[in-house]
């Protein structure tokens, strides 16, 4: 193929793209006649690209062994021998790059904002750009509320004398609606009740193509559909309201799953739960795990157990307000910092404030033996909770983009029973940039802080003070192992922390990707971070193999400025990322 007497990129690729002889270069007719067949129908077809990328005046010649194609209609019936091998040549001439010289909407009747093209004079008269403007000005009208608006493009006037074209949509709105009732249909096991109260719309709503998007996703985050379709219906009613049918398969109630995890420090887990979807109608979940941890690192009779229960029960009391409950009871142990045998109980609501803001309140009970220097102390602890989400990525186990933000606190008063005063806050920022823009290339970066209050810290439980390191903290340090020491070297536990982690995920051949990172962290002593005790710092690779679930996660990593107490490295396997 000829080089095309121009530089334009957009023209080159649509030509290229519109070609039969270039697309199937590698597979040719068998005859000359063929050959010249698939030239003569490139023709009309380049020169729709021509036009497509704004070239109005281009002209295309198509040559088979020299003679043009279109001009030596008898070249196809010569004699040839079976073996000849045939030179091909197209030759494009695109001419001027046509303009946009004017541009006019008109509306057939009217409508609350007026509406003005984005396409302005003397952008390039490209077809996907005016196909492209006549799509904006069809979802400018549809959100202003009109559910059957049209938009149609005139025939657009081409001036060769001065390489313009002049295009002209028209608008024809239709009637003004709001959103209208809600039938849902495919129900079983849920409750039509709850869905009645769920899939609404306020009173009075004005139409717009993002609230349907919005009814699909937000039952589709119900967890008890395996297929969610919403179909706004083909005429009004009565009311000047437009009907919605949404039509639902259920997913199966139960679900159970197996886990495991290993980390040098912590030794190997397993992990099992079972689950119920939509408990009593209402979409009600709960889940129980149960999980035997530290094989490995502790002895049979030190092993660590939990077994919990959470219960969510949607859409409690109003819309976008849950009511959740959780029961853990744990048993673990740590040679070097603390035992902790435990029964912890929590009760709350949490409500969504939209789609990516969330806060929560409740109380929360704890009875608890807690053993250190072997010594055993009991504890009680009881009070209220708050919390605050913000979340804009798209994936718990895998954010390519976007940002967290996880605010919380407790206060644990002597004046409602508690033991002693214990009172705490948390913060943690962690935030996602896709470097590549498919996700392949992702920088991450978190920073997570922490304090507690209510005495000194010799004096505050030692599971409520504050520790760093481990698989989900500072990498290449043993878990719990950065904080203040006691007078036998043993981590003691701080009253504030501070940490930070930064990675660069690559992701290859689809289901690989390997992960550098560089983590740091520092505990001290002081309610806030003073800086008193040493920042430790680690650095390390990780490898991940993604599956349908999220990536399964193999770190690997060193302390940077190890104290004497420190291994040489530590190694651990988990699913999801770090964070």
């Amino acid at each position: 193929m000829a080089p095309l007497i121009s530089d334009d990129p957009v023209l080159k690729e649509a030509v290229l793209a519109s070609s039969t002889l270039v697309e199937l270069e590698e597979s040719p007719p068998d005859t000359l006649f063929g050959l010249t067949r698939r030239a003569e129908e490139d023709i009309p077809r380049i020169e729709k690209a021509l036009r497509s990328a704004g070239y109005y005046d281009g002209t295309v010649v198509i040559l088979v062994d020299g003679q043009d194609v279109a001009a030596d209609a008898g070249a196809a019936e010569k004699e040839e021998p079976a073996d000849k091998r045939h030179s091909v040549d197209i030759l494009v001439t695109p001419g001027k790059l046509f303009a946009v010289q004017s541009v006019a909407v008109e509306i057939t009747a009217h409508i609350a904002q007026p509406l003005t093209a984005a396409l302005r004079k003397n952008e390039p008269a490209r077809a996907a750009a005016i196909l492209a403007e006549r799509e904006r000005l069809l979802n400018a009208t549809l959100d202003q509320g009109y559910p059957f608006a049209k938009v149609t493009l005139r025939p657009a006037t081409i001036d060769h004398a001065t390489k313009t074209v002049s295009v002209t949509y028209v608008v024809e709105p239709g009637p003004i609606a709001t959103m209208g009732a809600v039938n849902v249909t495919g129900l079983d096991r849920i409750d039509p009740a709850f869905m009645r109260q769920r899939a609404q719309f306020p009173p009075g709503k004005l139409y717009q193509p993002s609230e349907i998007n919005a009814l699909r996703d937000d039952l589709r985050s119900l967890d008890v559909f395996d297929a969610v379709k919403v179909t706004p219906a083909e005429q009004l009613a009565p009311d000047g309201s437009l009907p919605v049918d949404v039509l639902v398969a259920e997913r199966k109630r139960h679900f159970i799953g197996l886990g495991a995890n290993y980390a040098t420090d912590r030794g190997a887990g397993l992990k099992a739960y079972w689950g119920d979807r939509n408990l009593f109608g209402g979409a009600e979940r709960l889940r129980l795990d149960a999980e035997i941890s530290g094989f490995g690192e502790n002895s049979l009779s030190d092993t660590d157990y939990n077994l919990s229960a959470a219960f969510r029960k949607p859409d409690y009391l109003m819309r976008d307000q849950d009511l959740v409950a959780g029961l853990v009871l744990a048993d673990t142990h740590d040679e070097d910092t603390f035992d902790k045998q435990s029964a912890t109980a929590t009760a709350g609501i949490e409500r969504r404030i939209d789609e990516t803001m969330s806060w929560g309140a409740g109380l929360e009970a704890e009875r608890s033996r807690i053993t250190e220097d072997g010594a055993s102390d009991d504890f009680l602890l009881f009070g209220p909770t708050l919390s605050f989400k913000r979340d804009t990525t798209a994936d718990l186990l895998n954010p390519v983009s976007g940002s967290r933000l996880v605010l919380s606190t407790f206060a644990f008063p002597e004046f409602l029973g508690s033991s002693q005063d214990v009172i705490g806050t948390n913060a943690d920022f962690s935030t996602y940039f896709d470097l590549s823009g498919d996700g392949n290339l992702v920088l991450a970066g978190r920073v997570a802080g922490a304090s507690v209050f209510g005495g000194e810290t010799e004096d505050l439980p030692a599971d409520r003070r504050l520790y760093a390191g481990g698989g989900g903290s500072v990498r290449g340090y043993e878990f719990r192992s950065i904080s203040p020491l006691d007078e036998d070297d043993d981590p003691a536990g701080g009253r504030s922390s501070l940490i930070a982690s930064l990675e660069l995920r690559y992701r290859f051949l689809d289901d690989y990707g390997i992960v550098p990172f560089f983590d740091a962290g520092t505990v001290s002593d002081e309610v806030f971070p003073s800086f008193d005790e040493d920042i430790q710092y680690a650095a390390g690779v990780g490898l991940r193999y993604y599956t349908a679930i999220g990536p399964i996660r193999a770190d690997f990593a060193v302390p940077l400025n190890p104290r004497g107490s420190d291994d040489a490295f530590q190694f651990y396997i988990s699913i999801g990322q770090a964070f």
